[in-house]
């Protein structure tokens, strides 16, 4: 989805804006950017039991942006985009992701910045470039790793365990970068308050990303005081019948969150591989093992198939199957919620246009 991953790096992931529209505001060329999706999604057990049907249709993104690069000439820019999106996820529906106690409706424990389907900022930052390849970032920033938390900017339609279990995804903070030429590194931190960092409250992180002629490759360290400590290598390559990308996530907690129920550690992998098809069509898969942080080193698999067809340059259709299982029985049948389960299917379609 050659579309798609540009409007990741040129407009939420702040890389560039080739393809997206400029206005003139203030003698100052500014980047407009966005992106509408509708989707259909099935499952047939889900993480939590919630009073809703296995199956619904879903606004599933709708976002709009506005940036200006920093450079020689303006040496401060920003990037802003407000929107409202669903994440559906390989081991939750997006009703679960957002109400992650059924009891309580509203309440989003595990999303401190609240619901994603409240349209607000979900990123907006200001760069200061004071020197050619050193910047400075602060605002509401993205992690650097992993996939985004909008279905538009990824090849699957549902996120996968490791950006569940392995990814801050998005905080409040400052982050220093620069481009050494041979690779470009970064350093940052931030006081949490952003997906999946429940009681966050100093965090740092920092990485490096290469381009080492074979393969692409990044390293990663986010590390939260009296929280989590997760190390990530990525890696990329182009092959001569496929495009083969790889994710190592390894994860430990500090003394704070351990105790007698549960191992102190954690670790996944993810394969993904894009056969290299039309320049219109497209079929990313995505395979997962997670070794879980339970003390009888419950696990858990994850397969994702998503054959994506682009009428144009800026739309796309999909349809998605994707499997997950484990060794506990951790879900829950929608049709029976006295039933647990130690699988789950879910089968999705999904359109968007980019701008």
């Amino acid at each position: 989805m050659k579309k798609v991953l540009s409007l990741a790096a040129a407009g939420l992931l702040a890389a560039g804006a080739a393809q997206a529209g400029s206005l003139t505001v203030a003698n100052s060329d500014i980047v407009l950017y966005g992106g509408v999706s509708a989707s259909y999604d099935w499952q047939d057990n889900d993480l939590a039991a919630l009073s809703n049907a296995n199956d619904k249709f879903r606004v599933s993104t709708f976002a709009i942006g506005l940036m200006k690069k920093a450079g020689a000439n303006s040496p401060i820019g920003f990037n802003a985009a407000f929107a409202s999106f669903q994440v559906p996820t390989v081991l939750a529906s997006p009703d679960v992701v957002n109400d992650t106690d059924p009891g309580t409706p509203g309440n989003q424990t595990a999303l401190s910045y609240g619901a994603t389907t409240d349209f607000k900022p979900w990123l907006a930052y200001v760069t200061i470039a004071p020197v050619e390849g050193l910047s400075v970032d602060a605002g509401l920033l993205w992690s650097k790793y992993g996939e985004a938390p909008l279905t538009i900017l990824n090849p699957h339609y549902a996120r996968g365990a490791l950006f569940v279990l392995f990814n801050p995804v998005l905080f409040a903070g400052a982050r220093v970068n620069y481009d050494a030429g041979i690779a470009k590194v970064y350093a940052g931190y931030n006081q949490g308050g952003g997906l999946f960092q429940s009681n966050v409250k100093d965090a740092v992180e920092a990485g490096a990303m290469a381009d080492l002629g074979m393969a692409k490759a990044g390293i990663h360290i986010y590390d939260e005081a009296a929280g989590r400590n997760i190390y990530t290598l990525c890696a990329k390559t182009d092959l001569e019948m496929a495009t083969v990308g790889i994710q190592l996530s390894y994860l430990k907690e500090d003394d704070a969150l351990q105790d007698n129920t549960t191992d102190d550690d954690m670790y996944g992998v993810a394969l993904k591989i894009s056969p290299k098809l039309a320049n219109n069509m497209s079929v990313p898969i995505r395979i997962e093992y997670v070794n879980t942080d339970a003390k009888d080193d419950d696990t858990i698999w994850t397969f994702t198939i998503t054959p994506t067809y682009r009428p144009t340059a800026n739309t796309f259709v999909r349809v998605e199957a994707a499997y997950t299982t484990a060794d506990a029985k951790m879900f829950v049948d929608v049709d029976d919620p006295t039933s647990t389960k130690d699988n789950r299917t879910t089968l999705a379609f999904e359109a968007g246009f980019l701008f």
